[in-house]
C-alpha cells in the first residue's frame, strides 16, 4: 500500500509488513446555538467550491495521485506477490490485470467527479448516489476516513519516515532503540508540512510536485533498467524466472487472495484527487486526463520494475528480509546505491505521501462540516481570508494525528493500528463505483456528466472491491521466510466493521435527533445541488 510502513530492523532495508496487505453527537453547546451550526452547511453552487481558489492544473493533479499511490510497495510488494504466485510470470500477468482494473476505479472516480465538481471526493458521490436513508453510507464514510482512516494513517506513516534516513546515514541503533524519538521527529516534520498547507496552496502544490518527481525519478531508473535488461542492453544475471513461464504457478485460493490485496493496495491513493477536486482548474478535461495518464504511466512503470527486479534477482534468491529493490540496487549498481541512496528516495517518498493526506484530509474535513455531516460547520467550513486555506479543518486533522502518533504504545498496539486504517476503505470503492452505475440509471442526462467511465470497468472494479474487503476474513496464506503475525489475521478487519457499525451512532443523532428536534434540512444540498443543474439545463 503506498500508504501505510512499519518500522526497519537494524540490519537491513525491509520489506514494511503493512504494506505487504495493501487507504459525535452534538455537545450541550452546540445544542444552545443550533443557528450557527447551519450556517456552515453548504448551498448550492455547482462546479465551484465557495472561497476555495482554484490553484490545481493538470500537473499538479496528477501529482497529488502519483503523491498517494507511490510509496515503498513497488519496492517490495512484487518480492511477496511472485513469491505467492509461484512465478514472476504470473505475477506480471496479475499486477496487469491489477491495474486496469484499478484504472477502471478510477476513471469512475473521474466521472463522479465531473458530475458534481466540489471537495469531497467519496464522501460527495456517496451522498448523491446512496441518499437514502438520510445519507447512512456517505455518514459512515465522513466519520470513518476524517475522524479515523485519515488522522492515523498520517500517524503511521510519519511515525517511521526518519528510519530510512538513519538507515542511510549507518545509524541502525536509532532505528530500533529511538521509536519515541523517531515519533517526535515525525510530529515535528508533520507540524512543518502542516504550517505550509495552512499558509499557502500555491506553496504546499509545488512541494507535492517536487515530492511526485522524486517517485517519478525513481521509479524511472528502476524501469528504465529494466527496459535496457528486457531488450538484452544490458546483460542480465542468470537464472530461470522467465525461461520457467507459468511452470510452478501455485494459484490457490489463499495464496490468490493474498497476492490480489498486495496488489490492489499498490495502486491505492487515486481517489486522493477527488477531496480536492472543487479546487481543480477546468476539471471537465484536468480531473479525467490527471486520473488516466498518472494511472496508466505508473502501470507501464510498475510492470518495467518488475521487469527489472526479476531480470537480476532469481525467485529463489530473494531475501524476505530486505526490500527486493534494495537487492536489485545492490547487484545493478552497487551497495552505495542500495543502501544509501534508495533508502533517501524511500523516506522522501513517504514524505510525499503524508503530504498529499495532509492537503486532502484538509478538504475531506471541511467538506464534512460544509455539508453538515459533522456538528461545527462553519468552524469547520471556514476559509483564512489572507491564505485561502480551511486553517480550522487542517488543524483538527493534525490534532487527531498527533493523538494517533503518541497514544499507541509500541509493538503489537501501533502495528494494529496501522492495519486498522487500511480496513473498511474497500466497501467504500465498491459503493462508489457500483454508484457510478445507479446514477446512470437516475439521471442518465446529467449536463455535468463531461466523461463516462466504462461501466463494465466499473462494475469489474466494484466487484473486486467488495470481494477484497470479505477476504480480509480468509486466513491469508504463508509466504516463505516470513515471520507470521502475532494478532489473528481477523482481528483487523472486525475492529474495522465494528468501527463503521459504531459510526451509526453518530449518523442517528445528527441526522435524525438533530433534525427531528430543530428542523433543520442539513442534507437538502443532495437534492438542491441536482435540480440546480437540470433547471441550468432547461
Amino acid at each position: 500500500m503506498p500508504g501505510i510502513y512499519t518500522p526497519l530492523p537494524t540490519d537491513a532495508l525491509t520489506t514494511p509488513t503493512s504494506l505487504e496487505r495493501i487507504s459525535l453527537g452534538r455537545s450541550a453547546s452546540d445544542e444552545a446555538a443550533p443557528a450557527e451550526d447551519t450556517v456552515g452547511v453548504r448551498k448550492p453552487n455547482p462546479g465551484s467550491d465557495e472561497n476555495l481558489a482554484k490553484e490545481i492544473g493538470l500537473l499538479s493533479a496528477s501529482s497529488i495521485i502519483i503523491g498517494q499511490v507511490v510509496g515503498s510497495g513497488i519496492y517490495s510488494t512484487p518480492a511477496s506477490v511472485a513469491l505467492l504466485c509461484g512465478t514472476p510470470l504470473t505475477a506480471l500477468v496479475l499486477w496487469l490485470i491489477s491495474g486496469i482494473v484499478s484504472l477502471g476505479g478510477a476513471l469512475a472516480s473521474a466521472e463522479l467527479g465531473t458530475m458534481f465538481p466540489q471537495n469531497g471526493g467519496m464522501i460527495r458521490y456517496l451522498a448523491h448516489a446512496y441518499p437514502r436513508p438520510r445519507a447512512l453510507i456517505a455518514t459512515i464514510m465522513a466519520y470513518s476516513v476524517t475522524f479515523f482512516c485519515r488522522p492515523a494513517a498520517i500517524a503511521a506513516n510519519v511515525s517511521i519516515f526518519a528510519q530510512y534516513f538513519f538507515f542511510a546515514a549507518g545509524r541502525r541503533d536509532y532505528i530500533e532503540d529511538r521509536d519515541y524519538l523517531l515519533r517526535g521527529i515525525g510530529a515535528l516534520t508533520m507540524t512543518l508540512l502542516m504550517v505550509l498547507n495552512m499558509i499557502s496552496v500555491r506553496w504546499s502544490l509545488r512541494l507535492l510536485n517536487a515530492f511526485a518527481a522524486i517517485k517519478m525519478l525513481t521509479l524511472l531508473v528502476v524501469s528504465f533498467t529494466g527496459l535496457l535488461l528486457l531488450v538484452g542492453a544490458v546483460k542480465r544475471t542468470s537464472g530461470t524466472n522467465w525461461s520457467r513461464g507459468f511452470s510452478g504457478t501455485k494459484l490457490d485460493a489463499q495464496s490468490f487472495a493474498s497476492a490480489m490485496t498486495r496488489l490492489f493496495w499498490s495502486w491505492e491513493g487515486w481517489s486522493n484527487v477527488g477531496y480536492v477536486v472543487g479546487e481543480v482548474k477546468n476539471v471537465k478535461r484536468n480531473l479525467p486526463l490527471s486520473l488516466g495518464l498518472a494511472m496508466s504511466t505508473l502501470a507501464v512503470l510498475y510492470i518495467l520494475a518488475n521487469v527489472a527486479y526479476f531480470s537480476v534477482i532469481p525467485l529463489e534468491d530473494i531475501d524476505n528480509g530486505t526490500l527486493l529493490a534494495a537487492q536489485f540496487m545492490n547487484k545493478v549498481f552497487g551497495k552505495a546505491v542500495g543502501q544509501v541512496i534508495l533508502p533517501i528516495c524511500i523516506g522522501l517518498s513517504i514524505l510525499g505521501v503524508v503530504m498529499s493526506e495532509l492537503f486532502g484530509g484538509g478538504r475531506l474535513m471541511y467538506t464534512a462540516g460544509k455539508t453538515g455531516f459533522v456538528p461545527y460547520g462553519a468552524v469547520l467550513g471556514e476559509i483564512h481570508p489572507r491564505f485561502g486555506t480551511p486553517i480550522y479543518a487542517l488543524a483538527i486533522i493534525w490534532a487527531l494525528s498527533l493523538v494517533f502518533l503518541f497514544a499507541p504504545p509500541p509493538g503489537k498496539a501501533f502495528d494494529l493500528l496501522v492495519d486498522l486504517v487500511q480496513e473498511g476503505m474497500w466497501y467504500f470503492y465498491a459503493l462508489t463505483a457500483f454508484g457510478v452505475i445507479l446514477l446512470r440509471r437516475r439521471l442518465p442526462h446529467y449536463p455535468l456528466r463531461r466523461f463516462r467511465s466504462s461501466l463494465v470497468l466499473s462494475f469489474l472494479f466494484a466487484a473486486l472491491s467488495f470481494f477484497l474487503g470479505v477476504l480480509q476474513f480468509y486466513p491469508p496464506a504463508e509466504i516463505p521466510g516470513k515471520p507470521k503475525p502475532e494478532l489473528p489475521y481477523y482481528l483487523a478487519p472486525l475492529l474495522g466493521v465494528i468501527f463503521m457499525a459504531l459510526c451509526v451512532i453518530p449518523w442517528y443523532l445528527r441526522m435524525w435527533r438533530y433534525v427531528n428536534r430543530t428542523g433543520h434540512q442539513l442534507l437538502s444540498w443532495i437534492e438542491d445541488e441536482e435540480q440546480e443543474v437540470l433547471q441550468n439545463q432547461s
